[in-house]
């Protein structure tokens, strides 16, 4: 489980709404100091993110509690949202570039393919456990 502290900014009858800092890895490295990555993390500050999970623990505006991913399903959720339409890309663009050789058409047939694996996505994702899997859930109060 990916575990994350949160603080509770606002509850609804069955959600809360809650709010996560962002951290960077440059705190833990130990070449931060010549890094422009550790730089550039510094201008841009600490940012934060907001999102809504169902209220299991009955918690109140103002709770830190920690919120928890499965690392498998997070794994199995990027993959098919991220790796899933770049191969059905590159299928539509390569078969078509092979049979019609004209890049205009190929061109056409790639956002086609994005297309058609997105609402593939989407069909797989409202079908399957993994949806309910990848979202946060409440584990305990701090």
């Amino acid at each position: 489980m990916i575990e994350e502290n949160a603080v509770v900014i606002d509850v609804n009858e069955q959600q809360v709404l809650l709010e996560t800092q962002r951290k960077s890895a440059c705190q833990s490295c130990s070449v931060k100091s010549g890094c422009g990555t550790s730089t550039l993390s510094k201008v841009v500050g600490n940012r934060s993110s907001q999102f809504a999970v169902d209220n299991t623990l009955d918690v109140k505006v103002g709770d830190t509690v920690v919120v928890a991913i499965d690392e498998n399903a997070l794994v199995q959720g990027s993959l098919l949202i991220y790796l899933f339409p770049l191969i059905f890309m590159m299928m539509f663009g390569i078969l078509v570039e092979y049979f019609f050789s004209n890049e205009l058409i190929t061109i056409a047939s790639v956002v086609s393919g994005f297309v058609f694996a997105m609402i593939l996505v989407r069909r797989v994702m409202s079908g399957s456990g993994l949806k309910k899997s990848i979202q946060p859930h409440l584990i305990r109060r701090v």
